[in-house]
């Protein structure tokens, strides 16, 4: 079996307590369910092979997309993916009352209607699920998961992807750099308090990542754990380094 979005070999199986199987895809993030179509096979569907809008977001998307009548920009920019993502969205949640919107979608998605999510995180929140995660895709799916955390995946795959290239200025990363901080006031934060002053939250922050305002705490904290932390502040106080950074840098770059 491939996917029937990408076509990549061996999707992974997913099965759920009184839902049909389903599966996800490594590659791409696509989720999909292989039958029954309500009688209608993939082939049915406009192929999105070597679109590169596939990265960042799926098939049925990127078809709904495509015949619209505005002119696409590629990569896209913040404004249009937003403007895509929430217009999609209304799309899929008229077509359960809408003739007119439901064939929309029964022309375009390979995932029937009923499978789809009704009201799926919308593309600002996912962004800030994984700005505030350091763009940990497990923990910004955590913290959104609802009923269906097989599409959220697939939507915090396909964003974070973004950020990752065309929307890396997006980032806090590429935020302007902060000032180095007093090295008697990063001495404070060690051991880490258990609660943090404004001032802390300044000075955390510009001496890990370089940057007045970055991912939550809590976020980092899960995403490097204490002891990773308590060894970049060290590292910043005897070199002026922040592995941290360059450690959220390598995994955005890794894809």
């Amino acid at each position: 079996m491939t996917c029937v979005q990408c076509g990549h070999p061996h999707p992974t199986l997913i099965r759920r307590r009184l839902r049909p199987a389903r599966y996800s895809c490594r590659s791409c993030g696509a989720v999909f369910r292989t039958h029954p179509f309500h009688g209608r096979e993939p082939e049915r569907y406009a192929s999105t092979d070597g679109d590169p809008l596939m990265a960042f977001m799926p098939a049925r998307m990127v078809r709904w997309v495509r015949e619209g009548q505005e002119p696409v920009t590629d990569p896209p920019d913040r404004t249009a993916l937003t403007r895509w993502y929430k217009d999609f969205d209304a799309l899929v949640a008229g077509a359960r009352s809408s003739a007119e919107a439901r064939a929309v979608v029964e022309r375009v998605s390979e995932v029937p209607l009923d499978l789809l999510p009704a009201r799926p995180p919308a593309f600002s929140k996912v962004c800030a699920a994984l700005h505030a995660t350091c763009y940990d895709s497990g923990l910004a799916v955590s913290r959104l998961a609802g009923q269906d955390p097989d599409f959220v995946a697939e939507r915090v795959g396909h964003l974070r992807r973004w950020l990752a290239t065309a929307g890396r200025s997006t980032t806090w990363l590429a935020a302007a750099a902060a000032g180095d901080p007093a090295p008697e006031a990063v001495e404070e934060l060690l051991p880490l308090p258990g609660s943090f002053t404004a001032e802390q939250v300044r000075t955390f922050f510009s001496a890990l990542f370089g940057v007045e305002r970055g991912p939550s705490i809590p976020g980092v904290r899960d995403h490097f754990g204490e002891e990773r932390i308590r060894r970049a502040l060290l590292a910043y106080l005897e070199n002026g380094t922040r592995p941290l950074r360059e450690a959220v840098l390598d995994e955005l770059d890794a894809g």
